[in-house]
């Protein structure tokens, strides 16, 4: 059985404090995740270069991201988009974001999730 932490009987049940704690209503937290596929080509230090200027892209959006590269043959990096503090990750800043992956000469394609609640999502 799902239940939806964001309903509105539920919420109305909860006091501010209450939805602050569980982060749902005025306190959902918003994200996405990502998946970055890299062209066959792309050696260890391209790849290296294009992390690091995906960190520094995502800092500069005020935003952070925790991810991993899903293994060498696949040349793929894959995590999460997320709020630094309380907030939210605003659509524009993910589209931002995606475009400026999908720009790279070192990408082949980017599959971006919607804006999803971060602290009440099954992953």
């Amino acid at each position: 059985m799902l239940h939806n932490p964001n309903s509105n009987a539920r919420l109305k049940r909860l006091k501010p404090r209450q939805r602050k704690k569980l982060r749902v209503g005025e306190f959902t937290e918003l994200g996405f995740s990502l998946i970055v596929t890299l062209k066959k080509d792309t050696d260890l230090g391209a790849q290296d270069a294009l992390l690091d200027a995906w960190l520094e892209a995502v800092d500069a959006q005020g935003v952070s991201f925790g991810g991993h590269f899903a293994g060498s043959e696949t040349l793929q990096f894959e995590g999460i988009v997320f709020p630094v503090g309380r907030g939210s990750v605003s659509a524009e800043t993910r589209t931002a974001l995606v475009a400026w992956l999908s720009a790279r000469a070192e990408v082949e394609s980017v599959d971006a999730d919607e804006l999803a609640d971060l602290w009440n999502i099954e992953w």
